[in-house]
């Protein structure tokens, strides 16, 4: 009764006990483990692949091989499979023990994680202007030695020139046009610590966000006035099992082209005649001419080929990359190394670097999350020295092909048979034996940051980084003396050497506070961020310049004489305070607003200040119920923003007087001996930010489950108070005016983008393509009426686009003497039959400076990039493709003159088909009369060029293979970067800066590799 009594008194008691140990019983009769792999579409094992049952925490992941194993309790389980970069996938158990799961790449590409300002955001929430490139999907292993060229042609509204193949050269970037007069590149950020993409290895990379229009980047404030770019590097592992990734390979460089000088003996012609033009006395007989094309006297009368004989086909270069990631308990690490190896295609040039990066991230429990990024760069690089009026790119063309490479005696070659030419700069010995440019930098950074959610949805974050760099840059010229072929000095010599040691120091500190909050309420979406950031930057340079070694094998400063100092500091802070704010209805309606106020030591405290605020929206069509049943369209939105951005890059403290010490400043109708101070360089205390206005519309579509997406966006750049200095009276005494905020830019363009995935059926065969198209037309709009000469041929003019060419422009050559009469010439000269002629503008009937007009611009109307790629069991192809359309060079002096000088400068061979009494519709004009080397159009040229950019061709061996290799992944492959391009120049790289006109740019490279990439 006692027993009956008690259970009554607690029926759910007893209840709950029968109830656990009928589920004991059940459990022990239905659990059963079910075995299984996973693999990716090429057969190759998928390690680290989450696997839940629906419903519940229980789950593992795959081990090294894709297998796993998996306590089931109910045949009714559902098993989930996610893994990053793969759709996931849903397998109902039922009575199965084993399961074989083969996870598909993920093609919606709009449904992408996109990094954003201080966070991320699915792509197909954007309401930006944001482009995205992944370099393991979208690049492959296209052999880069400079980071930043992985941007170039995949992204529309980005320009990406390389500056040369010189080994470690650098690019130029501009997003969306050159919106200013003053520095225009852009803010580089590497996991939210700003630097350089130099600094960082291709392979820890895993995406570049460039935020392209206010809406994106005003989170940035003054500092993305030029667009922004943001790099995300691989995290630690996602499982315990030690990942090891290696990827390298070898291969060789040439210049994509060479200039193709004349022969000696054409050379000989074409002097002879220009001197004889000139008025001046032929300088080669006869007999020296026809001992030349016979070759007979190879070291007097020799015909070298400078270019040839300065670069080399086949530089070697090499490229090793390791990575290891792990997870250790709650610690996530990656860390990798780098070394670059490049020898370069011009002799005496070569860089070494070597990149190192730890990434580290542990969960420290109660909503703490720790991590830290530490990584840096050791770059070393050698050249010659003379990079003044002697730099070799410049003698190349300078020098005359008679001259041989080495005397009969074996000493370097300066001169001909010829007593003319007794001063040729031989371009091999100056690249590699007449001076030596060392340049050593060797940066650290590190960034330590803690996040703390203390409720869900709420995240707090501080993060600190500390970049310092330290380079040191040594230049030492030689003395020396050539000589003939007899022995004899030559006019080569420099009787003094000189050394100079230059240091500098980089310190920049960045501490940022934020706060995020996340929340939905039914259909309504918001996200909240609220922030502090303050920069602080640093820059020491010291020069110390000697002369008169005892020796030029003496490489250290205080071997030398008569010293001379420099040295200059310089430092500027920034002070920020940033908020955003995000609606997403349904995601249907998207709304996005950011404000940023910023305070920047290089302006006066009256103007210090500035606010940039920016407004976006979208709408995603799409999911609207009235297109529920458009099968055709997977989606669609369309885009808008208007927002501001601001620029203080001018230097620093242009608000604030300087002096200038002097020999003597007269007083008293004498002058003070000991020197005085004079102001050289104006001041203006009421300087203010440049700013830039942006706003577009844009729109976003995907058709057939994405398989085919377009992209396509409308923009207006607008860039007003921007910076100048206009000229002021000579009576002033000042010959550098103050700043002004006097000139205003716009950029008005359109982007479109197109890509296009399929496979075909079960055949394993896949393809893309895909191609960007961006047009651009820059303007300035206001220079308070005044013409900013940037050089001899460069200008900066209102109603024209920043730096274009100013001269004549030439309508022909004067080929009849009816020409002579109906043409008019430059003011006091008489024109000769083969000159050119230059259009009288202002009709006047004379060529003066008032006829010199626009002639070319050196701003590409189109960009464009073209992407294709197949696949098919293991075997792939990638072919990339880029180009620019309408663009103009300014070419003249280096080997393209009409031969005005008295000088060994030498010719490419179309001026074989200069004018001549017996070729008078010749292309060129006629040789020796300086009025035809005018600044004028006809030495503007169409660089406008599609190239190859890169091809590669790779096998991933099937997981058979990788198994008895004990490896997780094997792949071979060859690269060429560069290896066709299509353009109008013949003789030179159509790819160069706008102020590279005197064809004096070093070569582009086209390279071959062979590589690897194996993960264990």
């Amino acid at each position: 009764m006692k027993s009956f009594y008690q259970a009554q008194k607690y029926p759910f008691r007893l209840l709950l006990l029968l109830c656990f140990i009928c589920m004991g019983y059940q459990s022990q009769a239905q659990s059963r483990i079910v075995s299984g792999e996973v693999k990716d579409e090429a057969g190759l094992p998928l390690p680290g692949v989450n696997i839940k049952i629906k419903g519940t925490n229980n789950g593992t992941i795959t081990n090294f091989e894709g297998a796993f194993k998996l306590p089931i309790e109910s045949e009714e389980d559902i098993v989930i499979f996610s893994f990053m970069g793969f759709e996931q996938q849903e397998i109902d158990v039922q009575t199965k023990e084993f399961i074989s799961v083969v996870l598909k790449e993920s093609t919606e590409l709009l449904s992408e994680i996109v990094v954003v300002g201080y966070g991320t955001q699915k792509k197909e929430n954007l309401t930006g202007a944001v482009g995205v490139v992944n370099p393991d999907k979208d690049v492959g292993n296209q052999a880069v030695t400079n980071t930043e060229s992985l941007l170039q042609g995949r992204i529309a509204g980005v320009q990406l020139t390389q500056s040369g193949g010189k080994p470690g050269a650098g690019a130029e970037i501009i997003i969306r046009g050159n919106g200013t007069l003053n520095n225009s590149s852009p803010l580089v950020l590497i996991d939210g610590v700003p630097g350089s993409m130099q600094d960082i290895l291709p392979s820890d990379i895993e995406s570049i966000s460039v935020l392209k229009d206010a809406a994106s980047a005003s989170i940035y404030g003054t500092r993305a006035a030029n667009g922004v770019i943001l790099v995300t590097t691989k995290t630690g592992g996602a499982t315990e099992k030690l990942k090891v990734n290696y990827n390298g390979y070898a291969g060789l460089q040439k210049a994509t082209v060479l200039p193709d000088f004349l022969d000696s003996w054409d050379y000989m012609t074409l002097k002879n005649e220009a001197n004889i033009n000139a008025g001046r006395n032929p300088i080669y007989s006869d007999e020296e001419m026809d001992i030349a094309r016979a070759g007979s006297d190879p070291y007097r009368y020799a015909n070298t080929d400078w270019a040839d004989e300065t670069f080399k086909d086949g530089a070697f270069f090499q490229n090793h990359q390791v990575s290891l990631s792990q997870k250790v308990g709650k610690t996530q690490y990656m860390a990798s190394l780098g070394y670059l190896d490049q020898k370069g295609i011009m002799y005496g040039t070569s860089a070494e670097r070597i990149n190192y990066r730890i990434n580290l991230k542990s969960d420290l429990g109660k909503g703490f999350k720790f991590g830290t990024n530490f990584f840096g760069a050791i770059k070393k690089s050698e050249g010659s020295a003379d990079s003044d009026d002697q730099g070799v790119m410049r003698l190349i063309a300078n020098s005359s092909p008679l001259v041989p490479v080495f005397n009969q005696d074996g000493s370097w070659g300066s001169a001909s048979g010829n007593p003319y030419e007794i001063n040729t700069k031989n371009p091999l010995f100056y690249a590699t034996e007449a001076s030596r440019q060392y340049n050593n930098s060797n940066k650290s950074t590190i960034n330590p940051y803690l996040e703390f959610t203390p409720i869900k949805g709420l995240t707090f974050k501080t993060n600190f980084s500390y970049s310092f760099t330290q380079g040191f840059n040594k230049s030492h010229k030689y003395d020396f003396q050539l000589t003939d072929n007899d022995g004899n000095d030559s006019d080569i010599t420099r009787v003094q050497n000189s050394l100079v040691d230059a240091a500098n120091t980089y310190e920049t500190v960045q501490w940022e506070n934020t706060a995020n909050y996340t929340k939905s309420f039914g259909k309504h979406n918001i996200n909240v961020l609220v922030g502090t950031t303050m920069n602080s930057y640093a820059h020491k340079w010291t020069n110390v310049r000697v002369t008169d070694l005892p020796s030029n094998d003496l490489t250290e400063i205080g071997s030398g004489s008569n010293p001379t100092v420099n040295g200059t500091f310089n430092e500027s802070r920034l002070l920020s305070l940033f908020g955003r704010f995000q609606y997403n209805y349904d995601d249907r309606y998207l709304l996005e607003a950011n404000v940023r106020q910023d305070g920047s030591s290089k302006f006066p405290s009256n103007n210090r200040f500035a606010v940039f605020p920016a407004l976006s929206a979208g709408w995603i069509f799409s999911n609207e119920g009235f297109l529920s049943d458009a099968e055709f369209l997977s989606f669609g939105k369309f885009r808008a923003n208007w927002g501001q951005l601001g620029n203080d890059k001018i230097g620093y403290y242009p608000y604030s007087q300087t002096y200038t010490p002097t020999d003597g400043y007269p007083f008293d109708g004498s002058s003070i001996a000991n020197g005085g101070l004079a102001v050289t360089d104006l001041a203006n205390p009421d300087i203010k930010w440049e700013t830039t206005t942006s706003y577009g519309v844009g729109a976003d579509f995907g058709f057939w489950d994405d398989m085919l997406t377009v992209t396509a966006d409308y923009f207006v750049k607008d860039t007003d108070d921007i910076l100048l200095k206009l000229p002021i009276p000579g009576a002033t005494g000042i010959s550098n005016p103050a700043y002004q905020n006097a000139g205003r830019v716009k950029n008005t363009g359109w982007e479109l983008a197109v890509n296009h995935f399929n496979k075909v059926g079960n055949s394993g065969f896949e393809y893309n393509i895909g191609f960007n198209i961006t047009n651009i037309k820059n303007e300035i709009i206001d220079m308070q009426g005044e013409t900013q000469y940037i050089n001899n041929r460069q200008v900066n003019m209102e109603g024209q686009a920043i730096g274009s060419f100013f001269g004549y422009e030439n309508t022909g050559i004067y080929r009849t003497t009816e020409d002579l009469e109906k043409y008019p010439y430059i003011d006091g000269q008489t024109p000769q039959l083969g000159d050119l002629i230059y259009h009288d503008i202002n009709g006047d009937g004379v060529i003066d400076d008032q006829d010199r007009t626009i002639i070319g611009n050196p701003n590409p109307e189109y960009m464009y990039g073209i992407n294709l790629g197949v696949a098919y069991k293991g075997f792939d192809l990638k072919m990339f493709f880029q180009g620019v359309q309408n663009v103009d060079i300014y070419s003249s002096a280096t080997g393209h003159h009409s031969g005005g000088g008295n000088n060994l400068m030498n010719w490419t061979t179309d001026w074989m088909d200069r004018w001549t009494p017996d070729n008078p519709d010749a292309s060129k004009p006629r040789l020796g009369n300086v009025n035809n080397e005018q600044v004028s159009s006809f030495w503007v040229e169409d660089a406008s060029y599609l190239r190859l950019k890169n091809v590669e061709v790779g096998y991933n061996f099937n997981e058979n293979v990788c198994r008895k290799l004990k490896m997780q992944q094997f792949r071979l492959y060859v690269n060429t970067t560069n290896p066709l391009t299509w353009s109008e120049l013949g003789h030179w790289d159509p790819e160069r800066y706008a102020n590279q006109s005197r064809n004096e740019a070093y070569p582009q490279t086209t390279t071959i590799t062979f590589g690897t990439n194996i993960i264990f």
